[in-house]
């Protein structure tokens, strides 16, 4: 007669059997799951992957998630932020304590953005427009200088180009100096850290053809006159269907053709504010087919979305564009980068 610990044994030796029999060969292990993150299924593919850094929304728990899946950091540095109060007084508390994080965590630094039409002061209205450019360059001189060796990356100018392809008018920078602010900046940054890749960012480009091809002909006219652009940054702020994915590879190609590299900047996918269960499979599509454009297009480096979370309170704030929820919870869209990046 068995005891009952053998009787025991004999049931559990049983169970365990049954167990490997039905479980797959092919499933995974849980550890190789959980190791998987944006940035480590990036590094595979040769690229990195990134965020726009939320400090208004940081605690520990997002800290915890941006440094397990970026590693490129965004610091947005506006002139209308509060950080350039008045002419001669910066205000760096919160970008420095934003660089240290970053660089004690090896992120890759990105600063956005030293030249803008948009995001000014209201005294720079009061400037005579013969001490505009003197203003842009003390900027430039202040702010890239400081991050010297830092801050890798910088979008020099933003949004130069209209809707229909032309450079703006109307504003502060073209008012005083014409066009040639924009190649003027760009040299100003070099000159401030030769060591930083500089960076034309815009948006709609993959979906206007009118507003890419005019940006294209800058670039192509800012190269012609040897100014140091080294980058071309798509900001990618989408909905799902508004735009072509095959297009958007065919143009990321034609500005690879000019020897310029191809960044991912700020990318977000908006949503309905009461968005089902179905919007968000459309998000979690068009997240996919962006990254698998991307990563088949020449010239890609890095994918950086506009935000780590959902509920930011400045932009899209009803609109669920991002990887993550108002929770810190990974959304569909999440998954369908994941999958993207794993495909070959």
């Amino acid at each position: 007669m068995r005891t009952p610990t053998v009787k025991w044994l004999v049931v559990g030796l049983a169970v365990l059997i049954i167990v490997a029999l039905v479980t797959p060969l092919s499933s995974p292990p849980v550890s190789a799951i959980s190791e998987d993150t944006l940035k480590s299924l990036a590094a595979e593919r040769g690229i990195k992957f990134g965020s726009l850094y939320q400090y208004e929304l940081r605690n520990s728990r997002y800290n915890e998630v941006f440094e397990r899946e970026m590693n490129v950091m965004t610091l947005a540095t506006f002139w209308g932020d509060g950080s350039r109060e008045n002419r001669p007084t910066f205000d760096f508390t919160e970008m420095d304590a934003k660089v240290q994080w970053g660089r004690k965590r090896d992120m890759e630094l990105h600063g956005h953005v030293l030249v803008w039409f948009e995001e000014l002061p209201d005294w720079i209205h009061d400037i005579p427009s013969s001490e505009i450019e003197e203003v842009m360059n003390e900027h430039i001189d202040t702010v890239v200088g400081r991050y010297a060796g830092k801050i890798a990356l910088w979008d020099v100018v933003n949004e130069a180009v209209d809707y229909f392809g032309a450079l703006r008018d109307n504003h502060v920078w073209v008012e005083a100096m014409g066009d040639d602010y924009i190649r003027k900046a760009f040299v100003r940054a070099h000159e401030a850290d030769p060591t930083a890749i500089l960076r034309y960012n815009d948006y709609e480009m993959e979906s206007n053809k009118d507003k890419f091809v005019g940006v294209k002909n800058l670039l192509i006219d800012l190269r012609n006159e040897g100014t140091p652009v080294d980058a071309l940054g798509w900001q990618l702020h989408v909905t799902p269907g508004s735009f072509d994915a095959d297009i958007l590879r065919k143009r990321m190609n034609k500005i690879a053709d000019l020897g310029i590299d191809n960044y991912i900047t700020e990318l977000d996918v908006a949503l309905p504010k009461n968005a089902t269960k179905k919007d968000y499979e459309r998000q979690k599509r068009t997240y996919k087919k962006i990254v698998k454009a991307f990563l088949a297009a020449r010239r890609h480096k890095t994918i950086v979305v506009w935000g780590l979370r959902d509920g930011g309170p400045y932009w899209l704030t009803k609109k669920h564009p991002l990887l993550f929820d108002e929770n810190l919870e990974k959304k569909p869209a999440y998954f369908g980068v994941l999958e993207a990046l794993q495909q070959n």
